[in-house]
This record gives C-alpha cells, structure tokens and sequence, in this order.
C-alpha cells in the first residue's frame, strides 16, 4: 500500500510539474526577486573617503568604484586574481590596497589605475594603514610588519618573523600606531615602528600555560581610532576593548552577543559594529555599552567591514557581495548589492503545494 501510493505521488508531482511549466495552471505565477548586484565576491575591505567616492575590495582581486555615492559602480582592474583585504585612501584620488602574497596596489587617480609596489616580502598582507601619501605601514601572516615612507617606491620590514597572524593595523599619526592579531595580539609603537611593545590587559592575562590552554585570549580582528588616545578593539565572542589613555590601560565593553565582531566605527556618542551571520550592533553611548539590532540589516551572510563617513552616511559590507547603505545613522540599511531574506523569491506554484500526508 505504501509502495503503490509513493508511485502515485511521484506520478502526481512530475504531472504537475510538467503542468506548472507548460502553462495547464493560473493558480499563481512565479515572481523575480528583486535584488542588486554590484558583484557575487567576498567582499572584506570598504573605502570612502568622502560622500560620494566608495571603494569596495575582494576575493579574486576585485575592486569597485563609485564617484555618485553608491547610485552607479564600476570595476577596476587590479592586475591580481587573488584576496584583497584590506585598503585606505588619503584624499579621493590617492590609495592602497593590500592582500595576499605580499601584494600592496596604488593608485594616484582614483582607482583609473592600479599599479602593484615592491613590498619585499611574499607573505599574505591583511590591513593596511597610511596617515599621509608619505607614511604607510602593512601587516599580515608570519608577525609580517612591513612601512614605507616615500609612498610605496621602497618598503622596509619592522618585525622578525614568528609564528603570529596579524589582523590589522592603524596609525593615527606617524609615530603613533597599534597592531592585532590572534590569541589577543595587542602592539603598540610611539616611535613609527622601530619599536614594538606587546600589551596585555589584565584580564587577558593567564596565570599558567594550562589556564592559557582553557581560556585562550580571544583573535582581534578590528582597530578604531578616535584620536591617538581613544581607541576600540575588537574580535571573536563580541570582545570589544576600549583605551582613553593610548592603550596604558584598557576595559572590556559591554555587549550582548557571542559572535565574532570584525569592525567597528565611532562617531560622537553613536557607534556601529558588524561581524558574523550577519550581526549588527549599536553604541549610543559613544562605545562603553553595545546593544544587538536584529532584522535592521536583514542578512544572515557574514559582515566585514563598516565606515561612516558621517554620523548619518554609513557603509558595510561582507560574503556574497553584501554592500548595504544608509542614511539615517544606521536606523535603516539598503540593500545596494546581495541577498536579503527580506527579498521577494520566488513563489511555490499550487500544483507542487502538497497537504499532509498519512501512509498507513
């Protein structure tokens, strides 16, 4: 009895199917979902140096471009097939951009071209940070810190090799800099590099090899300056730090979420966070406490970049050429490329609807 009426059901549906294509029903017709689509890339690094020049990079080298505030894109060739991580621009003409082996791109005509500099190493690079057109500096796997200061022509290596990954790296002044990286990597240097010293706060702090073992320092993966004093971290398991003194001492923020945090932007009391699955958080206290917002940016598509160039214009971005956008301080987010589940796919037709069924 089972066997007979799987046989029908299985004749029922491709009769149906057939049906549903052929046009034998009116019962409902399929609808488009209606989505944008800058690119299908990995997106990881989000540039814009005012309102209206965006830069977005990515997986197999991609890099694109937007000189109307988002409303038109187009690609730019990097001459690479390969990860780009990270990026920064000084002015609206003038960047970087740095990924794996070794690779750091510059333009000086807003991305029309992209010309690849020496870096001396071929380790994969993973941020990126200048304070002028002179003054840069790069870092990545293998403890790689590498600075130029005529621009890119020639870099130079600040660190020995070792067995460390570096996430990121900012400075907010040529002298002034801080670097992270796994198991809670915090360096500082107050003299351009030639020095580093390592922080540990003291609640990373383990008593003994077994109790480092038990409970590892959390990977840092985001650096926000607000000025050389006043800077967030943060990283996995929603650590977000916090130094008003230029990193001599550090607290742990508030938050209520257990996923990775990978970036985070701070403007006047407000303050914005993006990380896995599609989490989003909001400081309204200028960083000390942080706060979840679910369904505000309608992905579950893993986030990894954010910036606001103005308290009110905000960019982030992420997996599958996620690129969302608002104008209201981060309350409401547009979709400008990607998926969300918000979207209208396409509809079940009534033919392939099955009720309940019952084999006896």
């Amino acid at each position: 009895m089972k066997k007979a009426l799987l046989q029908i059901g299985v004749l029922v549906a491709a009769v149906c199917i057939a049906g549903a294509f052929s046009g034998c029903t009116k019962s409902r017709q399929m609808s488009v979902p209606k989505f944008k689509m800058i690119t299908t890339e990995n997106l990881h690094g989000v540039m814009a140096p005012d309102e209206k020049n965006i830069w977005v990079v990515g997986a197999n080298g991609t890099i694109f471009h937007s000189a109307d505030g988002g409303e038109n894109w187009k690609e730019q060739k990097s001459g690479v097939n390969w990860l780009l991580a990270d990026g920064v621009f000084v002015n609206n003409k003038e960047g970087w951009v740095a990924g794996l082996s070794g690779t750091v791109l510059h333009t000086s005509d807003a991305g029309e071209t992209w010309v690849t500099q020496k870096t001396g190493t071929d380790k994969h690079l993973f941020s990126v940070s200048f304070v002028d057109s002179k003054n840069g500096w790069a870092i990545g796997e293998w403890n790689t810190i590498i600075h130029t200061a005529d621009g890119g022509k020639t870099w130079q290596p600040q660190s020995e090799e070792g067995d460390k990954v570096l996430n990121n790296v900012l400075f907010t002044d040529a002298q002034n800099g801080l670097v992270v990286g796994e198991q809670g990597i915090i360096l500082k240097t107050t003299d351009g590099g030639k020095t580093w010293e390592q922080i540990i706060p003291a609640f990373f702090q383990r008593a003994t090899l077994e109790e480092e073992l038990e409970k590892p320092r959390p990977a840092l993966f985001g650096i926000f300056a607000i000025d050389k004093n006043n800077i967030f971290l943060c990283g996995i398991d929603g650590t977000i730090l916090r130094t008003a003194d230029a990193g001599a001492t550090w607290e742990q923020c508030n938050t209520d979420v257990k996923m990775g945090i990978y970036t985070i932007s701070v403007k006047g009391n407000m303050g914005w966070g993006v990380g896995d699955k599609g989490t989003y958080i909001v400081s309204t206290d200028g960083g000390k406490t942080w706060k979840k917002q679910d369904d505000v940016i309608k992905t579950k598509v893993w986030l990894r970049d954010v910036v606001f160039v103005t308290p009110e214009n905000g960019w982030a971005l992420g997996s599958t050429g996620t690129v969302v956008h608002t104008k209201d301080g981060g309350k409401t987010w547009e979709f400008f490329s990607g998926f969300s589940y918000a979207m209208e796919f396409f509809t079940m037709p009534k033919a392939l609807e099955f009720k309940e069924m019952v084999f006896e």
